[in-house]
């Protein structure tokens, strides 16, 4: 049984295909507003291309989001076809759809409602779509067997609640990944970071966003039992010899027993 046959979906609300799992917040006028201002907001034509960001203005970025991908991809090869995949944080869609591309079934997960029906327009019949609030909803229990966190886990002010969470919706042996994150190798630069997002949304002209903002340090995870798939390297004068940027972003992934 695929995840569209699953009943908490077919007793959901459904609007412009888009599964209706949790309520609007206030937060999610806030994101929008935010994204809009940050340049973030892609066109239908521009997210079919994702991760190729040639020609945008952050293309840098998403060379390294795609590399990202592709060590995910990786590192999932364990996994069957027809894997179930919580995608947390989903956003537009895009890394969904392409674990869908790989045989995963995939549901992504997201408060933004104008992005999850974006992601529907672009991706047709592709992944499941769904505004879910992952501490406010009833998912299945036990009932995936990745948690994928990409760019996603700095909103999350508890990592160790947001972690327990992600573990209810797994099977055993399943996996928790978290990437495209910056993990902080210290406390002390955990609060330049906050500064630095106080600052920026400031600028901005948002500064209550930085209450949705957090960082982590790579121990604090360690601690709650991640393992290292990836962290800077440090090599930025080789990389970029080859043409290539280094990656501010770790990749960690937890287990279930």
């Amino acid at each position: 049984m695929g995840l569209k046959d699953e009943p908490f979906l077919e007793q959901a609300p459904r609007a412009n295909g888009v599964y209706l799992l949790s309520d609007p917040t206030p937060f999610e006028a806030l994101f929008a507003r935010v994204r809009a201002a940050e340049m973030r907001i892609r066109t239908d034509a521009e997210l079919a291309l994702i991760p190729d960001g040639t020609g945008l203005w952050n293309a840098d970025e998403w060379r390294l989001r795609a590399r990202g991908a592709d060590r995910l991809l990786h590192a999932l090869r364990p996994f069957t076809s027809g894997a179930r995949l919580i995608e947390v944080g989903c956003g537009n869609g895009w890394l969904a759809n392409k674990l869908h591309n790989a045989g995963f079934d995939v549901l992504g997960i997201d408060t933004s409602t104008e992005e999850l029906e974006q992601a529907v327009r672009v991706f047709g019949d592709g992944p499941v779509f769904a505004r879910a609030d992952p501490f406010d909803v009833d998912l299945p229990a036990h009932g995936f067997d990745v948690v994928v966190f990409a760019a996603s886990f700095h909103h999350f002010m508890d990592a160790a609640r947001t972690i327990e969470r992600a573990k209810t919706f797994l099977r055993p042996g399943g996996e928790i990944h978290i990437l495209d994150s910056i993990l902080h190798p210290s406390t002390t630069e955990v609060e330049k970071a906050m500064e630095r997002g106080r600052l920026h949304y400031t600028d901005l002209g948002f500064p209550e966003m930085a209450e949705h903002c957090h960082a982590h340090t790579l121990r604090s995870l360690q601690e709650l039992g991640a393992h290292i798939r990836s962290t800077p390297s440090g090599m930025d004068r080789t990389l970029r010899r080859f043409g290539r940027e280094a990656s501010p972003f770790s990749h960690v992934v937890l287990h279930r027993q």
